[in-house]
């Protein structure tokens, strides 16, 4: 697991634990006992959904901020998602992301985590209504994993701390989705060019470094996987093999009678010592796993993180550039219109205070541009010194493991060598001797795999 460095000095004691399913209708969900001991005394009782509301929300209150992201599975059913096993992982991995949460310099003084983790029943469902967009963009979800693919995309209504609270009735609802989709699409297509800002170098150079990190760490992160995989089929292979050299040495008869061969000694040996390696190699695969392939797939995560919180900043840019845009556009109207004044007085005075809103609302944006822009930064030095010191640290525990195993398997196979040593009775008659490999013609002196695979 990543290890946070550059974080407050703040103490943070949180849990997540005593999960509980409640069924209301036909609706069945699970809430979690949210504990606070330090800074400050709380307990709460949360749904998977409402973690993935604040997180939302923070995404909004501190763009520029990386938020981390909560591990999820997509298309449970629900015979798993009510699981012990996937209980108790969740509860881990939501545990883990409010500890994060808490000690992070731009997240720990989030109102909406004060909400979260303080609020009552009422107060908390009058939260989350009042709350732009954040309820219907995450759904009731029903401790599904759909809803959660929210945390890998741009979130695009502009929100932050200091933004009232818009309606969320069903029209204003279906209206903020569909600008959402609107802008989203105008992004995508690059079809503003955005205004520039001082920082433009900086923000280019942050973008090349995340896409670099983000497509070594991907290979790294799936090649993992399969090296897990791949130990695994190698351990079963091996337990396989192992249980064939033990039944090899005896056979039984018509009438159940086991008859053991003089190789019985031998190959039941060697069965034991196969077998033995086997497990060694099971434990090997439980190891990557947990020493590589799971870190790996935090660090990818942190690197998506990383990504949408450059993101948002661009965001909030395409925000500022679009409302520049309106006020040059009313700007142009106007000058026209004062060419020949004294025909519009009315619309050149509608227009003049149409301009002198744009203009304040573009100040209002630039701010914020500045503020995400600022806070991005401070952030991105925090995320260099964490994801090298994680990256780090999963390599050298990795590393010493293996070469822990390494070692073991090395007395493993030589364990077996004292086993298959050519016995010496009947050597002097130029007979083979019982439970070697026959001398292939030429006199034995074929290589040492071809001697191998007669064994």
């Amino acid at each position: 697991m990543m290890t946070d460095i550059a974080v407050t000095n703040i103490a943070v004691d949180v849990t997540v634990t005593d999960a509980q399913h409640h069924e209301v209708g036909r609706n069945k969900y699970t809430t979690y006992l949210v504990e606070v001991l330090s800074p400050s005394k709380s307990a709460s009782r949360r749904r998977y959904s409402d973690f993935c509301w604040l997180y939302n929300r923070l995404v909004d209150e501190r763009a520029g901020a990386i938020v981390p992201i909560i591990p999820h599975k997509k298309a449970i059913s629900g015979k798993v998602r009510f699981s012990e096993e996937l209980v108790t992982e969740r509860q881990a991995q939501l545990q883990r992301f409010l500890f994060r949460v808490m000690q992070h310099p731009e997240l720990h003084d989030a109102p909406s985590l004060h909400t979260f983790l303080t609020a009552d029943y009422t107060m908390w469902e009058n939260a989350k209504k009042q709350q732009s967009g954040a309820s219907e963009s995450m759904g009731d979800e029903d401790d599904s994993e759909a809803s959660n693919d929210n945390m890998l995309s741009v979130t695009t209504d502009g929100s932050s701390a200091a933004s009232p609270a818009k309606p969320t009735g069903p029209g204003n609802r279906i209206s903020n989705w569909m600008g959402k989709v609107a802008t989203n699409a105008r992004m995508a297509m690059g079809s503003m060019q955005l205004e520039s800002t001082p920082d433009d170098d900086i923000f280019n150079d942050l973008h090349s470094y995340a896409a670099n990190l983000d497509g070594n760490i991907k290979i790294l992160a799936k090649d993992a996987t399969v090296l897990v995989a791949a130990i695994k089929a190698q351990s079963e292979t091996m337990e396989q093999m192992g249980a064939a050299f033990s039944e090899m040495g005896e056979y039984k008869l018509d009438n159940e009678i086991v008859v053991r061969t003089s190789s019985d000694s031998l190959f039941s040996k060697l069965g034991t010592n196969w077998n033995n390696l086997s497990k060694l190699s099971h434990f090997a695969q439980l190891s990557a796993q947990t020493k590589l392939d799971e870190p790996l797939q935090d660090l990818a995560r942190d690197v998506a993180a990383l990504q949408k919180a450059i993101a948002k900043r661009k965001h909030t840019l395409f925000l500022y550039t679009r409302k520049a845009n309106q006020g040059k556009a009313k700007m142009g109207q106007l000058d026209k219109l004062r060419e020949n004044a004294a025909n519009h007085p009315d619309k050149i005075a509608s227009l003049e205070g149409d301009v002198r809103t744009l203009k304040e609302e573009g100040a209002t944006m630039w701010k914020e541009v500045d503020t995400v822009s600022k806070r991005l930064q401070r952030d991105m030095e925090r995320f260099k010194i964490n994801f090298f010191e994680g990256m780090r640290k999963t390599l050298e525990t990795f590393h010493k493991v293996q070469v822990e195993y390494s070692e073991k398997y090395v007395q493993g196979w030589n364990d077996v060598l004292p086993i298959l040593a050519p016995a010496t009775a009947g050597a002097s008659q130029g007979e083979p001797p019982m439970n070697s490999p026959p001398v292939p013609p030429g006199g034995g002196d074929e290589d040492e795999d071809a001697i191998t695979a007669t064994i």
